[in-house]
């Protein structure tokens, strides 16, 4: 139940299909984990025997949350139809990204996306973010040397309204 197929921003670089797997034990960020106690005992008994290693862990983002807190997860996480860009790759190219094994995909803290309904919106968004005028456009803005190149806050500037205007279609993606 809350094992989700894994999938790499190098995974996504290099067009790989999920090989591993993400325990993801909380729907929403700061989601008490203690439910699993009871919902899921031989997770819960996973996670309790690995404790110590995932007690270790040193960021900041896990001060004051629940044990076996994750972050970056909300309802987007489950959607099960993405479009996807590695952050730290050299490559300005997005995709499309749908289930499997009629599983959601999740990504590592590497990969850049926007969850969406189905596989047509899914499609139609990923040829706007990758025509020519929106290439165009987030080329003048990267700086290819940084460690991230492809910043969320650079794939937020794009006016996907605007963009679809000039496409002639409309929008369902803001």
């Amino acid at each position: 139940t809350y094992l989700f197929p894994l999938l790499k921003g190098s995974d996504l670089a290099n067009g790989k299909i999920p090989r591993k797997f993400m325990l993801v034990p909380q729907t929403k960020i700061g989601q008490d984990t203690n439910y699993l106690s009871k919902t899921a005992p031989k997770t819960w008994q996973y996670l309790i025997k690995y404790g110590d290693l995932l007690d270790k862990r040193g960021s900041s983002i896990y001060k004051d949350k629940p044990r076996f807190s994750i972050f970056g997860v909300g309802d987007y996480t489950f959607n099960n139809w993405k479009v996807a860009i590695p952050a730290l790759y050299k490559k300005l190219e997005f995709s499309v990204i749908g289930p499997h094994q009629n599983k959601p995909i999740v990504f590592d803290d590497t990969v850049n996306f926007i969850a969406l309904d189905n596989a047509e919106e899914a499609q139609e968004l990923v040829a706007l973010l990758n025509s020519k005028p929106a290439n165009h456009f987030y080329r003048s803005f990267i700086f290819w040397d940084s460690k991230r190149p492809i910043p969320v806050q650079l794939l937020k500037s794009l006016d996907i309204d605007g963009l679809q205007s000039e496409s002639g279609k409309e929008n369902n993606y803001s």
